[in-house]
C-alpha cells in the first residue's frame, strides 16, 4: 500500500509534525507495516529535518521505522510520479485556506481522479477562504475526493456551505467530522509514556507560553495593536508569577510561515525580565510535548499549541487568534465539549479587551484543569481508518 500525502510540508509547525506523526500512527493500525508513505513537500530540506528529528518518536509509536519518501511537490514532474506511483493520494491534515498553493492540490486531486486513483482529505480544516477563487479551489478538492475527514464540526459546515454556493451535490455518506490528526499523535504519546516517570511533573517551576506574531490576513489592520497587547499580557505574567521561569515555546522553527522566534525574542529583550527566556534551540516534537505536560501552567496561541496543552495538561489560558466562534480554536473546544470549562481561561485577541485579558490572570487557578475525554477522543478518531477501509 502506497499513500502519497500532499499539504504544506515544507513549512511544517510542530503542530504540523503532530498531525504528521498522528496519520503515521492511523495508516499503521489500518495497514501494519505493508504500508509506504510518499511525502509531497514545498521545501523537501526542511522536512528532511523534521523525518529525521522525529525518528524515533515513529518508531514508538509504530514499533519500526516507517518507510517515508519524500519528493517536491512544487515540481510537477515529481508530483505526477508521486500520484502515477501511488495507491491513495491524500491531503494530510490543515486548512483549506486562501493561500495559492491550493492550486497545486487541486491539480494533484484532478490528476489523481484521472488516473484513477483513491482520494482523501484527512484531517482538514476549512478556512480561512475570503477569495472567491480560493473558495472554489476547496470546492473543487473536496469534489475529487473520494473520502473526506475534516478536523472538526465547523469545517464540516464551512463544505457544506462552499458545496451549496457553487451548486455541487452534497453526499453525507463520504464525509466526516472527527479531531485533528495530531490528537492520535497524543494519545499514542501517553500511551508510550505510560508508568515511566514524569520530567520535572505539573509541579514544575515553570509556565510554558506560545505566542505568534498575529497574522494580518486574519484580521487586517490588527496586528499592531494584537501584538502590543500580547507584550503587555507577558508582562503581567512575568510580574505575577516572579518566582518561576517563563519559557517562551515556539511551535514553527522556519522563517517561511514566520518563525516564532524572531517574535518571542522581540518580546523578551523588549520586556527586559530575568525570569523570561525564549527556547531558542530546536525542540523535537517529542521534546514539545514534554514541556507542555509537565508546565505548572500553559498559555497557547497557535491551534496546535492549545491543542497539544489542552490534551496533555488541562492546566492551560487559550488565547484565540482566529476568529469568534467561527475559527478553528473555538471549533476544537466545541467538539471536545471544553467551552465552559474554558470561559474563564479564554482570550479571543480579535474581539476582547485587554482589561479582559488582566481580569483572567487575577483569577487563574493553577489547580483547576480540564480533563480530556480520551475514550471520547478515541470514538471519534475511528474515523479515519473506517474512511480509509471503505472502497
Amino acid at each position: 500500500m502506497t499513500v502519497c500525502i500532499i499539504g504544506w510540508y515544507g513549512t511544517e509547525t510542530i503542530g504540523d509534525r503532530g498531525i504528521l506523526a498522528g496519520i503515521i500512527s492511523i495508516l499503521h493500525k489500518s495497514f501494519g507495516s505493508n504500508v509506504s508513505i510518499r511525502l509531497g513537500s514545498l521545501y523537501p530540506y526542511f522536512s528532511e529535518r523534521t523525518l529525521k528529528e522525529d525518528a524515533s518518536f515513529y518508531k514508538k509509536v509504530t514499533g519500526s521505522a516507517p518507510d517515508i519518501r519524500l519528493f517536491d511537490s512544487r515540481v510537477s514532474r515529481e508530483l505526477d510520479a508521486a500520484i502515477e506511483q501511488c495507491d491513495l493520494l491524500m491531503v494530510g491534515g490543515g486548512p483549506l485556506m486562501h493561500i495559492n498553493a491550493m492550486y497545486m492540490l487541486e491539480y494533484a486531486f484532478r490528476r489523481a481522479k484521472k488516473k484513477g486513483k483513491k482520494t482523501m482529505l484527512f484531517g482538514c480544516g476549512v478556512g480561512p477562504l475570503h477569495k472567491i477563487r480560493h473558495q472554489k479551489a476547496a470546492a473543487a478538492i473536496a469534489g475529487y475526493s473520494d473520502r473526506i475527514v475534516l478536523r472538526d464540526s465547523a469545517s464540516l459546515r464551512h463544505l457544506r456551505q462552499l458545496y451549496k454556493t457553487f451548486g455541487k451535490k452534497w453526499h453525507d455518506s463520504k464525509v466526516a467530522a472527527s479531531l485533528d490528526p495530531s490528537v492520535q499523535c497524543l494519545l499514542d504519546f501517553q500511551s508510550c509514556n505510560a508508568g515511566q516517570p514524569r520530567r520535572g511533573a505539573p509541579s514544575a517551576d515553570y509556565l510554558a507560553v506560545n505566542f505568534r506574531s498575529f497574522p494580518d490576513e486574519y484580521a487586517p489592520g490588527k496586528s499592531k495593536p494584537v501584538n502590543e497587547s500580547l507584550f503587555k499580557f507577558l508582562g503581567l505574567l512575568a510580574e505575577k508569577f516572579s518566582g518561576k521561569l517563563i519559557r517562551l515555546i515556539p511551535m514553527h522553527y522556519f522563517h517561511i510561515g514566520g518563525d516564532d522566534r524572531d517574535f518571542l525574542n522581540t518580546l523578551s529583550i523588549r520586556l527586559g525580565k530575568d525570569n523570561v527566556h525564549v527556547q531558542n534551540s530546536n525542540l523535537t516534537l517529542e521534546q514539545t510535548l514534554e514541556v507542555f505536560q509537565n508546565a505548572a501552567l500553559n498559555v497557547g496561541m497557535r491551534f496546535h499549541a492549545v491543542v497539544f496543552q489542552t490534551v496533555l495538561s488541562g492546566r492551560n489560558i487559550i488565547l484565540d487568534y482566529t476568529e469568534p466562534q467561527k475559527g478553528k480554536i473555538s471549533g476544537f473546544l466545541n467538539d471536545i465539549g471544553a467551552s465552559d470549562f474554558y470561559k474563564n481561561r479564554y482570550h479571543n485577541l480579535q474581539t476582547a479587551s485587554h482589561e479582559d485579558a488582566v481580569n483572567m490572570l487575577d483569577n487563574i487557578d493553577l489547580n483547576g484543569q480540564f480533563h480530556f475525554d480520551t475514550e471520547a477522543a478515541k470514538k471519534k478518531l475511528e474515523a479515519y481508518p473506517a474512511a480509509l477501509s471503505q472502497p
